[in-house]
Order: structure tokens, then sequence, then C-alpha cells
């Protein structure tokens, strides 16, 4: 019996000793994984280049109509993404369904008889042009634009083409406007300013 109480209190004083870890740990150095590496630390080209200030165009309903950059979380901490949202003035709309290509996915197709164009038409446009503009190596991407959810249907993706530098956004603003003027396209596309995500080896 002695035994048995002995055995008892050692295992209170061990669950009141866990107890006070759990609450040391949460308290002062907390208990979650550990927070991941800075960019400048573990990828500097993570991080993008430049400053959203760079933006000199000036929106306007008649020219070049855009949101101001929105700033989301990016890969590491010290590495935000950038999202603009530019707006058409045309009539065709953005289809998002899974189809294959047709006639109406053409810049020039009767706005009546084809009053939609496949996001991939309009999306391949406007990152072979930026391409053209900017240097194979200043644009890339075309699919999910930054501050979007990959689990979001694909008309909330932010479609959008990337850039990794803000010296270069007036332009591939100018850029995305042309294209969609040229389509006739009254949605709207994005422009995403990410920095260069790095491999991780397994």
């Amino acid at each position: 019996m002695p035994r048995q109480r002995a055995l008892g209190r050692e295992a209170l004083m061990t669950m009141r000793l866990h107890l006070l870890a759990l609450v040391a740990c949460a308290t002062f150095v907390g208990c979650g994984p550990p927070p991941r590496a800075l960019a400048a630390e573990d990828c500097p080209v993570a991080i993008v280049k430049g400053q959203p200030s760079q933006i000199t165009l000036v929106p306007s309903a008649e020219g070049v109509s855009f949101e101001p950059p929105k700033t989301c979380r990016g890969p590491y901490p010290d590495a935000p993404q950038y999202y603009i949202r530019v707006h058409g003035h045309g009539t065709r709309r953005i289809d998002y369904s899974h189809r294959d290509p047709n006639a109406c996915d053409t810049h020039d197709a009767d706005p009546v008889a084809c009053p939609k164009v496949h996001f991939m038409a309009i999306g391949m446009s406007v990152l072979g042009a930026m391409k053209k503009a900017l240097g194979e190596m200043n644009a890339d991407t075309l699919g999910l634009g930054a501050c979007a959810d990959a689990r979001a249907p694909l008309d909330q993706w932010n479609m959008s083409s990337s850039i990794h530098d803000f010296r270069y956004a007036n332009e591939a603003l100018r850029i995305i406007d042309a294209e969609l003027r040229v389509w006739n396209i009254g949605d709207d596309w994005g422009l995403t300013i990410r920095g260069i995500e790095c491999a991780e080896l397994l």
C-alpha cells in the first residue's frame, strides 16, 4: 500500500512537471515548428527587385486602367509578392472553362459570333508580347497570380503574367492594356510581381 501511494505521488509529480514544461514552452519559446529562414539568407532571388513606388504610370478610365498593387505574403517572410489588376475596355469575356481551342480564340474574331475567348489564348498572347518587349528572362509564367488561392475556381486565380523587377512594371501594364484592346476584352487580366523560386533539395 505505501508503495502504491509512492508511485501515485511520483506519477502526479511527473504530470505536473510535464504541464509546467508545456506552459513554459508556450509562454516563452513557443512550441510550433521553427520559423522559415529569411529569403535574404536562404534564397535571395525570391525577393522582388525594386519598389512599388517605381510605378509612375497613372491609371485612367480611358487609358491604362489598373488598380494599385496588392501586397501578399510570399514564400518567405521578407519576400512579399504583388498583384495588379488591369481592366479591359472591350466587349468580349474571358472563358475559364476546360475546353479545346476553337475558331473564336483569335484576336480578330467577330465579337458577336464569338463573345468569349479562352484564357489560354489571351494569356499566351500577353506573355508573348511581354517577353518580346521586356526580354525572355524578365517576363514569365502564365497562370496563378499572387494573392490567389490555388484551390479556388480558375476565374478566381488572379490569372497573370509575371515579372520580377518593378522597373518593368510600367511597360508591362501598357502591354497588358494593349493586348486586352487588341483582343477586345472587357474582363480583367493580372500582372504579378514576384521573385524567382528556388528549388528545394529533397
